[in-house]
């Protein structure tokens, strides 16, 4: 089963981080993340939540 979540968070991670122009365009805009870091907040806060996916693959692969 760590395979499967290892998987699923590395392919929507990296998604997450590639597509994360579209999902910011397309996707409800994150007010609190644009006025920290002005108009590509949720850009930032798409990529990031990218990175944390990826972390937490390997986070599931290794230690459940």
């Amino acid at each position: 089963m760590n395979w499967v979540y290892f998987i699923l968070s590395l392919g929507m991670g990296f998604a997450s981080i590639i597509y994360s122009k579209w999902l910011a365009d397309n996707v409800t805009r994150i007010e609190v993340f644009d006025k920290w870091f002005g108009r590509a907040g949720t850009f930032y806060f798409y990529k990031l939540a990218g990175v944390l996916l990826v972390l937490f693959g390997f986070y599931a692969l290794f230690n459940f």
